[in-house]
């Protein structure tokens, strides 16, 4: 299937798993969020969109497709396999409301109840990062283009107590 048409499928199936889980009416909503927001728009995270492959610093091959930011909602689905099988996969839901632009995750296709509002954007260096301190993990998504092919996403936080950092290196694919 041709990457376009691989896109629209995707952001058909997204629309419709959205379309049951209600977004926040406010960023007032996010648990946790901070008191100040940098200014930005949901327009400025447009160098998500694509497909993009690699690897992640638990050795699985990871899948992320980003859809455009158009509307004020834009969606990406994520997948991770080791050996041939799916171990993991999310649905992620980025919205600019009031002002405000806010993650919400939904990981194995469950809404998950923590929001994470953007709480830094570098638009020159292409880096944006969402956080959520009361959650375990992670507690910060971090988004950097660091070449026009590469894209890494770092997820930051505690696991069983500890602190947990887990890595993708993706590269811009067809």
């Amino acid at each position: 299937m041709p990457a376009r048409l691989r896109t629209l499928h995707l952001c058909t199936l997204l629309a419709s798993l959205f379309a049951c889980c209600p977004l926040p009416h406010s960023a007032a909503e996010s648990a946790g969020a901070p008191s100040e927001k940098p200014a930005a728009t949901l327009a400025q995270l447009a160098f998500l969109t694509g497909t993009w492959r690699g690897t992640s610093s638990s050795g699985a091959t990871a899948e992320e497709i980003f859809s455009s930011p158009e509307g004020g909602v834009m969606l990406s689905a994520g997948r991770e396999f080791k050996n041939g099988r799916c171990i993991f996969f999310d649905l992620v839901a980025f919205t600019e409301q009031h002002g405000a632009v806010t993650l919400i995750p939904h990981p194995n296709g469950k809404r998950s109840p923590r929001t994470f509002p953007l709480v830094s954007l570098d638009a020159a260096a292409k880096r944006a990062r969402f956080e959520n301190p009361e959650h375990d993990f992670p507690k910060s998504f971090t988004y950097e283009l660091v070449a026009p092919d590469h894209l890494r996403i770092i997820l930051a936080g505690d696991r069983q107590g500890r602190p947990f950092t887990e890595t993708f290196d993706l590269r811009r694919s067809p």
